[in-house]
């Protein structure tokens, strides 16, 4: 009968993992589209500006970058050389006074509390996993 060592296991199963997300693509779109729809309820439906139109960047500006530990998901959207992800969700660093300067609009926070809640990473994942030739039930 032969040995497992379940820290070789374990490390063998992180890789594969970290492969599958970083090769596939349900885990990201996944994240992206809960962002996508934290940036709309969060940060779009609160308010109708008034001094600019508003270009719909920050709902499409989502990244993936690869990580020791497997994949960060990320918004990256910029203006100017400043990371307007940062100044909404922290509601710090605005140029200009209006009603939500100083309040934050956590939408990368409430994308992940939306997704730690359910079970559509661990689906995600399934497919990324079988897309790679590892069968999960």
């Amino acid at each position: 009968m032969p040995t497992i060592d379940l820290k070789d296991l374990r490390k063998y199963v992180n890789q594969m993992a970290k492969k599958a997300m970083n090769q596939g693509n349900a885990v990201k779109n996944t994240v992206i589209e809960e962002g996508k729809k934290q940036v709309q309820e969060t940060v779009y439906d609160v308010y109708t500006p008034r001094i600019y139109e508003r270009s719909g960047e920050l709902k499409e500006s989502w990244e993936a970058e690869e990580t020791a530990d497997g994949m960060a998901m990320f918004n990256d959207r910029r203006d100017d050389g400043r990371y307007v992800a940062e100044v909404v969700e922290t509601g710090q660093g605005y140029q200009y006074d209006f009603e939500y300067n100083g309040k934050p609009r956590p939408f990368t926070e409430n994308t992940r509390k939306a997704l730690d809640g359910s079970s559509k990473l661990t689906d995600s994942l399934r497919k990324d996993l079988k897309s790679i030739g590892i069968d999960v039930e």
